[in-house]
């Protein structure tokens, strides 16, 4: 398991290396090349802010969710195989309660990701007026307006940050919520098995071997769900 995990971790940073480094050099490529009289509308803040931070927030989602994704279809599927043919009354208490990981993993990744876009358009606004200030700073000396522009510069600098702790308590409070579903999923599983070995219908080793499984078949979808968090901010960029 050591090993596995360190594969894909390994894999999934140099992976992430190789596509955030060719998505920079398209970006550049493009703006350059297609785009270079800013027709489009774009702000050159908004590009230098997607080139550097946008892209770099896009690395959770190369190193950590999609290597994750395929262990959250693979690691169940082998996980319940096992589980039917020790104890398949278990096994269907497992079915049944899988799907409600990711029915609450997509209820809140929609709020995760609406909070994670209004962070995004917050830190793009404080760009935006950052680089408007620096540009018009000899007009603002001129005509003594600099301290106007600090004060709204301290406005959009509260706004980002009132933003950027909705989102982290959204993902603190989705961590919360997959967690219980998962608890309460391996609860009834022990419940089912225990009462299943009183009753003497299954045995101690057969037991404790699904007691050892269960945590193991919503581990991975929990750990998809807090990769799925903490790549949100390449989301709202994408």
């Amino acid at each position: 398991r050591a090993a596995t995990a360190w594969g894909f971790e390994t894999a999934g940073r140099r992976a992430a290396t190789q596509v955030v480094s060719q998505l920079r050099l398209d970006l550049v490529e493009a703006r350059l090349r297609h785009g270079p009289t800013a027709l489009d509308g774009a702000e050159s803040a908004e590009l230098a802010t997607a080139a550097v931070s946008g892209v770099d927030a896009l690395d959770a989602t190369f190193a950590r969710y999609l290597p994750n994704l395929v262990t959250a279809l693979v690691v169940p599927v082998a996980v319940l195989a096992l589980v039917v043919s020790i104890d398949p009354l278990a096994a269907g208490v497992m079915v049944l309660t899988l799907p409600l990981v990711p029915i609450f993993m997509w209820l809140v990744g929609r709020y995760t990701e609406h909070r994670a876009r209004a962070r995004w358009q917050a830190m793009s606004l404080l760009a935006n007026h950052f680089l408007d200030v620096v540009r018009g700073l000899p007009t603002l000396r001129a005509f003594n307006r600099g301290h106007a522009q600090v004060e709204r510069i301290v406005t959009v600098s509260d706004e980002y940050r009132r933003a950027s702790m909705g989102t982290l308590r959204a993902a603190f409070l989705s961590g919360t919520v997959l967690e219980l579903a998962a608890t309460l999923g391996i609860a009834l599983v022990a419940v089912v098995v225990g009462v299943g070995l009183a009753e003497g219908n299954v045995g101690f080793e057969p037991a404790l071997t699904v007691l050892v499984l269960a945590p193991e078949l919503y581990l991975p979808l929990r750990n998809l769900a807090a990769q799925f968090h903490a790549s949100a901010d390449g989301a709202a960029v994408a």
